[in-house]
């Protein structure tokens, strides 16, 4: 498991830096190295976990616990913009980030207030301080994944019936492999529930 855990950490970083040296890079370039940065840091946070890091260092401890209410948003951003020619994110589009916020923002009390033995405690499930506050981002975790990977899908079905509409010769149009990854990612998350 940490050999997958790292490979994929490796990978990540690798296509970041790949997007970070190309050249005129598009919206949706910028977008996939975020999210290709937050998939290669979530991946990290899971490989401290299994190797005992945060024991060592418990301050790490819940760091990366919302990360997962990313994934939606950024594929759903991902998908739309791929699909348009805007050259900048919207800043109604920044509300998607809002429970990831939100639940930082709750979690503020438990990062700089609590000890690094309490942090342990909570981790190994001794303190039930944030035992509903876990059932919750689960919950919000899992809507969050299937939902985005569902308006995802519609985005491209409602592309792909514009494209039909409105070209003769959509040969060299083909937004297939998009629609594939989304369902991917809509089984991970799928899987998970």
């Amino acid at each position: 498991m940490e050999a997958i855990l790292i490979s994929g950490t490796f990978l990540s970083g690798f296509i970041v830096v790949l997007l970070l040296t190309k050249k005129q890079k598009s919206l949706t370039d910028r977008i996939l190295t975020a999210w290709l940065t937050i998939i290669g840091i979530h991946l990290l946070g899971y490989y401290y976990k299994q190797t005992g890091y945060w024991e060592t260092y418990p301050h790490l401890i819940g760091v990366t616990a919302p990360f997962p209410l990313l994934h939606g948003p950024m594929l759903f951003l991902y998908t739309l913009y791929s699909l348009r020619n805007d050259r900048k994110i919207r800043t109604i589009d920044y509300l998607h980030f809002a429970p990831v916020v939100a639940s930082y923002i709750y979690m503020l009390n438990f990062f700089f207030f609590y000890t690094a033995e309490e942090k342990k405690m909570v981790d190994a499930g001794e303190i039930n301080d944030y035992h509903i506050f876990s059932i919750v981002l689960l919950v919000a975790i899992l809507i969050s994944g299937l939902s985005y990977s569902i308006l995802s899908y519609r985005l491209t079905i409602k592309h792909q019936n514009k494209i039909d509409n409105y070209f003769s010769y959509h040969d060299g149009i083909n937004i297939k492999w998009l629609r594939n990854c989304i369902l991917a990612i809509g089984l991970v998350f799928l899987s998970a529930t």
